[in-house]
């Protein structure tokens, strides 16, 4: 009966890569071949007999001679299907308008072979055809995706039973119930399914781990080498195709094909892919082999990753002045997304700690030691690292004069437990010692009334008029969020648009684009709806003596009140809302809640950035408001 799991998924990929397929040989499909067939076609001209025009079409008749005979015809361009994209229907009808006041020949194209066949226009409309091969290819490996996810799922055996995702919401819901857990649905589901695809972070050492290339014995090389080669390879390939490509782009201009400007951003992307193997290149020569010899090898999860890297051609003066120069220690999920031709591998950082090694004078260079106390937990390196695996990278970096510092390395590291022998630069205890500073100066402002401080300024404004409080959480806030809610909304409304232009010929093909739109439809809408959720909702927050009073609203539409006296509520909590980032740049989201004696949330404070910052301006308010924490 498992195997009957798959076939939902098999049906909603072929629904969408079969529509995506129907839709490129219907449209981009002949586009392609009579533009192509249409180069060696001959030029005439024609008597215009008739002509309509529309948003979305063009029709024409005229007569014409070819050879000593007469024809007719009525194909305007290399497209015929219905389309309101750019200017062209616009642009032909203008034209059709002076030939038919006399002002201008109508000129045309003939098939020599069978001079029946003729078109006025017979220039490829670039806009048109990148917009549909790319709307149909997006299609269709969606459905690919789908498709061999589905598959793929299928086959696995599974050493346990997988929870459903009713289970996990389940789970979740009694997770908030007894305060285990302050993630939202969707984190606490990436989260178990995260974890149920780790391997046992008890596991052993694999035997063979050391006939991997790289980690035969303590000393690790970066990926720097392989890296410049790669970028070569790439740009070089890349160019060899875009460059010939845009030479159609002086033609297709002289014809007041615009949108074939877009051709432009193939040749762009292999200049910068050439930047960027040149700057890799001139950081190889300048350092060269960097070496990184651990200390314990391997490094070890509930013991210490270390050890120490030398850098040659890099003075100790340098080293030290460097304000940036840091070492990165991540633990990595690494997955392939997509499919065929067009798959990508992702990455998910499941933990990571970066600090300022110490500097010491080297024959050649300088030598950077460093330690990390790494918790027990943690996935360890997959010696095969093929599909979905876990590695461990370590990464330095530093910004000096000329070409800056950057190398990563692979390295082994499982559950032995082991410690450093040598090194005693310890960069996990100075990373605690920093955090907890960081901690204290916030709280310390916060207690002081200083909310002008990172994690606070970004989203609200408070202000005190003796026992009365003030906070307010303005429209705009969310800029980054909205930004991508925008491009979502955009980008499926744009589709959805130019699918209904597509249908308007109706029939079976119509229906059929009219049904594919509507996932479109939906996502434009949801995220339209967010759009102007998050442009426009701000939340202001009262507090006076034994009083508590909230209001939040849509631009200046109230959709949410209410009163609070001291006596209902029973305490307040912090809740994680989001985050943004992964790895060492993640930032945390908290929101602030008063909860009522009847267990009811009322929001008082959000979009603060971070745990201890939301902890200490909690204590704040619940001072203020005179009830306990929890």
């Amino acid at each position: 009966m498992r195997k009957l799991i798959v076939i939902p998924g098999l049906l909603f990929g072929l629904l969408f890569a079969g529509g995506g397929f129907g839709i490129f040989s219907e449209t981009g499909l002949p586009m392609w071949q009579d533009w192509q067939r249409m180069q060696g076609w001959q030029p005439a001209n024609a008597d215009l007999l008739s002509f309509t025009a529309a948003d979305n079409d063009t029709r024409v008749n005229y007569r014409y001679e070819y050879g000593g005979a007469a024809y007719s015809g009525n194909r305007v361009g290399v497209s015929q299907f219905k389309d309101n994209i750019g200017s062209y229907h616009g642009d032909m009808q203008a034209y059709l308008g002076r030939v038919k006041r006399g002002d201008e020949v109508l000129s045309i194209w003939v098939n020599p072979l069978d001079p029946a066949q003729s078109v006025i226009d017979r220039g490829m409309r670039w806009g048109l055809f990148a917009l549909i091969s790319v709307f149909c290819s997006v299609f269709m490996l969606i459905g690919l995706a789908v498709i061999i996810a589905s598959v793929k799922g299928s086959n696995k055996i599974a050493s346990r039973q997988r929870p459903s995702l009713l289970e996990l919401r389940k789970r979740w819901r009694q997770a908030q119930q007894d305060g285990s857990t302050e993630l939202g649905l969707l984190e606490f589901v990436q989260q178990h399914r995260g974890e149920s695809q780790a391997p046992a972070a008890h596991s052993p050492v694999p035997d063979d781990w050391q006939q991997r290339k790289g980690w035969e014995d303590a000393r690790i090389r970066s990926d720097a080498g392989k890296g410049m080669w790669f970028y070569w390879f790439f740009a070089l390939a890349w160019n060899a195709v875009s460059i010939p490509v845009s030479f159609v782009l002086p033609k297709e201009l002289a014809q007041d094909n615009y949108p074939a400007l877009l051709i432009l951003l193939f040749p762009a992307a292999g200049l910068f892919l050439v930047y960027k193997a040149i700057q890799s290149s001139l950081e190889y020569r300048r350092f060269g082999r960097v070496l990184f010899t651990m200390d314990p090898f391997p490094g070890a999860i509930g013991g210490h990753v270390g050890g120490q890297i030398q850098v040659k051609n890099l003075d100790y003066r340098r080293a030290a002045e460097a304000q940036d120069l840091s070492v990165t220690l991540e633990c990595v999920y690494s997955y392939v997304s997509g499919s065929g031709e067009n798959r990508s591998r992702r990455e998910s950082i499941k933990w990571a700690e970066r600090g300022r090694p110490g500097i010491g004078n080297a024959v050649e260079g300088v030598n950077l030691a460093f330690r990390f106390d790494v918790p027990q937990g943690l996935p360890p390196a997959e010696v095969e690292q093929k599909g979905d695996y876990h590695f461990w990278r370590l990464s330095v970096s530093a910004e000096v004069p000329g070409i800056d510092l950057d190398r990563s390395y692979n390295i082994p590291v499982f559950a032995t437990g082991e410690t450093s022998r040598v090194v005693g630069h310890d960069i996990s205890a100075q990373a605690a010692a920093e955090r907890q500073r960081e901690a204290d100066a916030a709280g310390l402002a916060i207690a002081s009334g200083q909310f002008d401080i990172e994690g606070l300024s970004r989203a609200l404004r408070l202000r005190r008029q003796g026992d009365r409080i003030q906070l307010k959480f303005p429209m705009f806030r969310e800029r980054v969020l909205t930004v991508y809610a925008a491009i979502f909304a955009c980008g499926f409304g744009f589709g959805c648009y130019s699918m209904l232009g597509l249908m308007s010929d109706g029939g079976v093909f119509g229906i059929f684009i009219a049904i594919f739109s509507i996932p479109f439809f939906g996502v434009a809408l949801a995220a339209t709806i967010a759009t102007v959720y998050l442009l426009f909702n701000n939340l202001s927050v009262d507090i006076q003596p034994g009083e508590v009073s909230v209001l939040r609203r849509l631009l200046f539409i109230p959709v949410f009140r209410r009163r609070l006296r001291q006596a209902d509520i029973s305490h307040l909590g912090i809740k994680r809302s989001g985050s943004t980032g992964q790895g060492i740049d993640k930032i945390e989201h908290f929101k602030i809640h008063a909860v009522e004696t009847g267990g009811d949330k009322v929001t008082l404070a959000e979009d603060i950035d971070g745990e201890d910052v939301a902890l200490h301006f909690r204590d704040f308010l619940a001072q203020r408001i005179g009830v306990a924490t929890k």
